[in-house]
């Protein structure tokens, strides 16, 4: 079956059975009503390419995203659901390269642009210039919507975590427990939310009356090995074993438990540690992790919405939302 059947069939022109299936308007009730129904009884499925070159949209978002790693997969699960509901498909691109990640992430933003698809959502990492670059190279064409952080040099829509108010309620709940050497292994200087959680750290201790000592302060890069280095350098710098350990995500906790364990300190009788992320393996390892939790689905939820909405004019193009957290208690700190 073609186009011509379902006019011939609704007893129309072949203009006004095209006007139908673009939604554009011009098109009495009663005429719409027998094209819609001589579609149904054909099983009509017009050309998805010639219709996205008449109307210029494809239906499709994309996704650039670091990695393809179970931290995202509630977040993507969402994505999908929502897209699948409002007719939309899915394109989604992924890191491999773990030594250029900033090469690979213009490659797939260009990618997305060559498909044409109707709109990105970005999970940013380490955002350095040149993806500031693309980006508003690309947005004149499209929406993108960021999620995680904020790129300051870039006013766009995004759904975005608060790091600050997690790691304040972190350190002052060390601090309720009368800890007072509070270990902080922070994530890659080039992540620009780090700033803002290691600042928050120290004025939190600083409120507090504390001081704050660079040696209890490590990097890492949101491995578990860099979180195993973190801690064993942090150890090394001490005169005294701090008594709480915060990371910037799981995976460098999980890192920090087992150099800890390693040295034979017990978690948490001598030194109790809070992660960031609530991977799925944290309930998993020995001890389990405490952790601070934002809901990943709901995020997903939000930016595909988002995304959307601004596709289909339903939203002005600068749009903010700030995710909630929740901190889980585990094995990994005391009662």
């Amino acid at each position: 079956m073609n186009i011509y059947d379902v006019a011939k069939l609704s007893n129309v022109s072949i203009a006004t059975v095209s006007r139908v299936i673009n939604n554009k308007p011009g098109v009495s009730a009663a005429a719409r009503g027998r094209v819609l129904k001589a579609i149904e009884e054909t099983g009509f499925r017009p050309n998805q390419i010639a219709k996205s070159l008449t109307n210029n949209k494809t239906n499709i978002l994309g996704i650039v995203m670091p990695g393809m790693n179970n931290y995202y997969s509630d977040r993507i699960d969402a994505i999908n659901k929502v897209c699948k509901q409002r007719g939309y498909g899915l394109m989604i691109t992924a890191n491999y390269k773990d030594n250029n990640l900033t090469e690979e992430d213009i490659a797939n933003f260009n990618l997305l642009y060559e498909k044409r698809v109707d709109g990105i959502i970005y999970f940013p990492t380490n955002v350095m210039q040149e993806h500031i670059d693309v980006i508003k190279r690309i947005r004149k064409k499209m929406p993108v919507v960021i999620t995680d952080k904020e790129i300051r040099d870039l006013r766009l829509p995004c759904v975005i975590q608060d790091f600050i108010s997690p790691t304040q309620k972190v350190v002052e709940y060390f601090i309720q427990k009368k800890h007072e050497k509070i270990a902080f292994i922070k994530g890659s200087s080039y992540d620009r939310s780090n700033a803002a959680r290691l600042n928050a750290y120290r004025t939190s201790l600083e409120e507090a009356g504390l001081t704050y000592d660079d040696d209890l302060v490590a990097e890492g890069a949101y491995s578990v090995d860099s979180g195993y280095e973190a801690m064993k350098e942090i150890i090394l710098r001490c005169k005294d074993m701090p008594t709480a350990v915060f990371a910037a995500n799981d995976h460098m906790a999980i890192g920090a438990m087992k150099a800890l364990k390693e040295k034979s300190v017990k978690i948490p009788t001598k030194i109790e540690v809070i992660g960031y992320d609530d991977i799925e393996f944290a309930k998993y390892v020995t001890p389990s992790l405490s952790t601070v939790r934002v809901d990943q689905y709901v995020m997903g939820k939000l930016a595909a919405t988002m995304l959307i909405d601004l596709i289909e004019g339903d939203l002005k193009d600068h749009h903010e939302m700030t995710m909630g957290f929740e901190f889980i208690h585990r094995e990994s700190t005391k009662e």
